[in-house]
């Protein structure tokens, strides 16, 4: 079996698809309220670092259960 094929078998490439979506929205609503807040500029780069960072340990779970 090839390696795309257990990757579909898995759900690997639907929750990674569904991860994305998901930062993207966070990040999305990030940008509308954290101006209305006053906040830094950190607070939004934080924000998507930690999404990124987030990411791999999430594929890897997906892999494993």
């Amino acid at each position: 079996m090839n390696l795309l094929a257990e990757l579909k078998r898995r759900n690997v490439i639907r929750m990674a698809g569904l991860y994305l979506v998901g930062a993207w929205l966070i990040v999305q609503v990030g940008e509308t309220l954290l101006p209305l807040y006053d906040t830094p500029a950190w607070v939004m780069k934080t924000l998507i670092a930690l999404l990124a960072m987030g990411f791999v340990p999430a594929v890897v779970f997906s892999w494993l259960y």
